[in-house]
């Protein structure tokens, strides 16, 4: 039976996952340690440039928002609707990847695995988002922009028009 040293006492180790430093108190295998920093690295950086990305579309997002309420009042609701359920989308991606990719970074410390496991899992969130139906993605609605210009255009000539008289 293997016994490790936890802040001054001995207890007998876990059997379900190693400890991220082993029992003996050596450091564990360079191979070991090469693969966790490889995998750690791996996993931040994309879930860094992850949100970075999702950051500047969600910018775009809220900028454009605003010429989607110009085609509200004309019964062009599906335009609006699409772009509320991509800023919800892309505001809880952001939030829960970064949420368990931190998750993961703490337990590391305690549960090598788990925490490994934690951290690849956060560049999935995306896709499990978008199989319950939240829209993650960019995709454009050639209608809807068409509909939106539109009505962006007669607003504008409306009050050109309204102001000139």
């Amino acid at each position: 039976m293997r016994y490790w040293r936890i802040s001054q006492r001995w207890r007998k180790c876990p059997t379900s996952l190693p400890p991220a430093i082993p029992a003996s108190g050596r450091s564990p295998a360079p191979s070991w340690s090469s693969f966790c920093i490889i995998l750690m690295a791996y996993a931040v950086i994309k879930v860094f440039f992850a949100n970075l990305k999702r950051g500047g579309i969600l910018l775009i997002q809220i900028a454009v928002g605003s010429l989607y309420m110009f085609s509200v009042p004309r019964g062009y609701l599906d335009g609006f609707t699409q772009w509320c359920k991509q800023v919800v989308g892309l505001c809880l991606t952001a939030f829960l990847q970064a949420t368990i990719l931190v998750a993961g970074l703490m337990v590391f410390k305690e549960k090598a695995l788990l925490g490994l496991g934690l951290m690849l899992s956060a560049g999935e969130i995306p896709r499990i988002a978008g199989a319950f139906g939240m829209d993650t993605s960019t995709r454009a609605n050639l209608m809807s922009a068409v509909y939106t210009a539109q009505a962006a255009i007669n607003t504008t000539r409306t009050v050109v028009q309204a102001v000139t008289k």
